[in-house]
């Protein structure tokens, strides 16, 4: 702060932060293992720096990722061992198979709502680690479980930890300025969901190491989350506690002690502080007195504005923002934006297509070629490459979302630009989604090599569609940040229990060529239903 009570921050920008700002930053290779680039306003970070793993932006997003990549490989733990060994021993139908996925996909879409409000109040590093703690508790109950009923309660239970997505994305947003955020998201999500690839590897090697030892297939499968999940979570959650960091002021109650809070004040916005937040602006209020001084340190926010008054610089109240407790107000406001629904819902179509699929797509191959040279592994492997593909396509969409927003930001579209790929993307899955069902039932007998095209263009266009919807999703009521971040996370957990049920009473079959009825049924839904959002206003998004 200047003599005079005028906050800025001008003086001590550098000229890479100002290139930065501007949105002239160009990309560099050796920024992925340089000192960050920090936007003085609000800590964030202009680059990408996760080869400096001691950085203290690296180290968050690396923690980040890795919470929500353990809680994968737990969540898909029953997955892995349904068809070996736990259908077997509970002898259960095919449909009580799906039935018990349905309840593994609904605790979650509960929890993310429920989740973005506490990261708000009590930061995403904390919430993070809870979730995997608690996620930890039914996974341990696992060998109790003695028929259907207990199956269905510990998978709902279980699903706790599909909540972790939501604060992975808090912890990489706190960190990463809007420049660069849709890349830090779309790598800490695209890898994260890796998790559940490796988790089938995983667990079915510990079950098989189990029954060799000489446990029975009824023990070895219960005893095998007693083995993996449950010490994984616990040792992942006190590694989040231990080495990480709330945000880059500190500690969660210091994120207001940044400039960026003190000049939103000088320009006479409301800024709401936690009580703890205010006890230490008072007490450093009352140090600053007694040394002689009414000034207060330009870092730390004031607990009253009338040591304030207007800068006249130029600065985006979003990078000012810091996120807030969650008010009656405030939710009203969500859920009567139509930008958050526009977001939740894109992210629905595409997250929720993509957990239907992965439990879908092996049965399609499967039922299209079965014969003695190509077995059930075989269309296991095949279908696998949907989901090995977020390695590469989730990333993509905010790595692309980030390029177009540098470059049409300029202009002031910037976040249009986001918007139009996300659209895009989500319609052109839809296109495919239709043509993947047409190719299955219509004209020449569909071969494998067809059908892995329409999969691989269906998952880049997906998977690079929930990268870009939280790209965007930033830029939305960045003051409720964890609450938006839970919405949308919320709505890709019901979109999955909407697909799963389309495609559970949907089946089709060989004979009747009926097999791909449902993947176009799903198209039609998804190009219809995103494209009316392509005309909402974004207000003061930018």
């Amino acid at each position: 702060m200047s003599a005079g009570g005028v906050a800025t921050t001008e003086a001590y920008v550098s000229e890479t932060q100002r290139q930065a700002r501007a949105g002239q930053l160009k990309f560099r290779w050796a920024s992925l293992w340089e000192p960050a680039v920090v936007n003085p306003v609000n800590g964030k970070s202009y680059t990408f720096p996760i080869f400096r793993f001691w950085d203290p932006y690296s180290t968050a997003f690396w923690l980040a990722t890795l919470g929500f990549f353990t809680a994968f490989i737990c969540w898909f733990a029953f997955a892995a061992l349904m068809t070996e060994a736990v259908r077997v021993d509970l002898r259960l139908t095919a449909d009580q198979v799906a039935n018990s996925n349905l309840c593994s996909l609904a605790g979650t879409a509960v929890v993310r709502f429920l989740v973005g409000p506490a990261v708000d109040k009590w930061g995403p590093r904390k919430v993070l680690a809870t979730l995997l703690v608690v996620g930890a508790i039914p996974s341990a109950l696992v060998p109790t479980i003695s028929n259907l009923g207990g199956l269905e309660t510990i998978r709902f239970f279980i699903s706790i930890l599909g909540g972790t997505f939501v604060p992975t994305q808090a912890w990489t947003t706190a960190f990463f300025d809007k420049t660069i955020v849709g890349t830090a998201n779309a790598f800490s999500g695209g890898w994260g969901n890796l998790g559940g690839g490796l988790s089938p590897v995983l667990m079915i090697n510990t079950f098989e190491g189990l029954h060799r030892a000489g446990l029975s297939t009824h023990l070895a499968w219960r005893i095998a989350f007693l083995a993996l999940p449950v010490p994984l979570l616990l040792v992942v959650a006190a590694v989040l506690m231990l080495l990480g960091r709330d945000h880059p002021a500190g500690k969660w109650w210091q994120r207001h002690q940044l400039p960026g809070t003190a000049m939103a004040v000088a320009a006479g916005q409301d800024v709401q502080l936690d009580p703890r937040e205010i006890r230490e602006q008072e007490r450093m209020r009352e140090g600053a007195q007694e040394q002689g001084s009414e000034k207060v340190v330009t870092r730390h926010a004031p607990a009253k504005t009338s040591d304030f008054h207007e800068t006249g610089e130029q600065f985006d109240k979003n990078d000012a923002a810091q996120s807030e407790p969650l008010t009656a107000r405030a939710a009203l406001d969500i859920a009567l934006d139509l930008r958050v629904w526009m977001v939740a819902l894109s992210y629905c179509i595409t997250f929720g297509l993509e957990t239907a699929m992965d439990a879908a797509l092996p049965q399609l191959i499967y039922g299209l070629f079965a014969g003695p040279s190509f077995s059930v592994a075989d269309a296991a492997y095949a279908a696998s490459t949907y989901g090995l593909l977020n390695l590469y396509a989730r990333p993509l969409g905010g790595i692309l979302c980030d390029i177009l927003y540098n470059r049409f930001r300029p202009r002031g579209l910037g976040v249009r630009a986001k918007v139009v790929f996300l659209i895009a993307m989500n319609i052109m899955q839809g296109v495919l989604m239709i043509g993947l069902g047409f190719y299955v039932d219509q004209g020449a007998p569909p071969t494998l090599g067809g059908v892995l095209g329409f999969i691989v263009g269906i998952a880049t266009t997906g998977f690079a569609a929930n990268g870009a919807a939280y790209a965007v999703y930033p830029h939305i009521r960045p003051k409720n940040s964890g609450t938006v971040a839970g919405a949308v996370g919320a709505f890709g957990a019901i979109g999955g229990i909407f697909y799963t049920l389309i495609f559970k009473f949907h089946p089709g079959t060989k004979p009747t060529r009926t097999l791909g009825k449902k993947f176009w049924i799903a198209g039609i839904f998804n190009t219809a239903a995103i494209f009316p959002f392509a005309f909402v206003p974004l207000g003061d998004a930018h």
